[in-house]
């Protein structure tokens, strides 16, 4: 079983070739497809340019609108494989855990998402509100999810390609990040879903391009929204997703 590794990479120039190195050394990844938007700095030129040297593995694209779940939406539809890692470009969850991924995935054929929250997490690699924040939204969706407090929000997760062809285009439109919309997605539409506690460590090269407050709330949105999906489609449920999505 083969894999397509999909990076979003936006202003990671300077970390971007180290980041490759280690996506290479893994066999199953058969596919690397660089998915570069908005950079402020050469990340699309690295991106070239590093992809000259393995024209037969690695493809450099431009994402067709913006935000990181575009960008690996973007990647999604060219993609070769049927199983697709998510690997952020901040190289924050390091080879050794991509691993753990990797294997889980590939032996069980299910979603498989990184936990930090139960793994190892490198000082200053997590702010503490944002920590809370992991938290408060992993226990919320114990009920939807049927299962233990799993991590919603890191980056790095392995997801089978029909579970993207399945996600509602309101959902889409009203998630912030698309993690939400990935995990429950899957669990609406009975795909087995999988958590393997990772290493988290503080980012080495820029900053990161998440808007925790903004962000926060429309999670919250989001979370509400999957819950009156699961609930049912009635009535009250359409009139909250054309209230959403108008």
């Amino acid at each position: 079983m083969f894999i397509s590794c999909i990076i979003p990479a936006r202003n990671e120039a300077g970390h971007l070739r180290e980041l490759i190195a280690e996506v290479l050394q893994f066999d199953e990844i058969t596919d690397i497809i660089i998915v570069e938007g908005g950079s402020s700095d050469d990340t699309y030129g690295e991106a070239v340019l590093i992809s000259e040297k393995f024209s037969d593995k690695i493809r450099v694209i431009k994402q067709n609108s913006v935000g990181k779940f575009n960008a690996v939406q973007s990647g999604v539809l060219i993609a070769r494989e049927k199983l697709l890692l998510i690997w952020d470009a901040d190289g924050t969850v390091p080879a050794k855990s991509t691993n753990l991924i990797i294997r889980k995935a590939i032996d069980t054929g299910h979603t498989t998402i990184g936990d930090r929250l139960r793994g190892k997490r490198e000082l200053g690699s997590m702010q503490f509100l944002n920590f809370l924040g992991n938290w408060a939204f992993a226990l919320v969706w114990i009920p939807l999810l049927s299962r233990k407090p799993i991590d919603l929000l890191c980056g790095t997760k392995i997801i089978h390609a029909q579970v993207f062809a399945k996600i509602p285009s309101w959902l889409l439109k009203i998630d912030p990040y698309g993690d939400f919309s990935l995990i429950a997605t899957a669990r609406f539409f009975n795909f087995p879903i999988e958590s393997v506690p990772v290493k988290y460590l503080a980012r080495k090269y820029g900053e990161t391009n998440i808007r925790r407050w903004n962000g926060g709330f429309r999670l919250l949105i989001t979370t509400l929204a999957v819950y009156f999906w699961f609930v049912g489609r009635n009535k009250w449920f359409i009139r909250f997703k054309n209230f959403l999505i108008k």
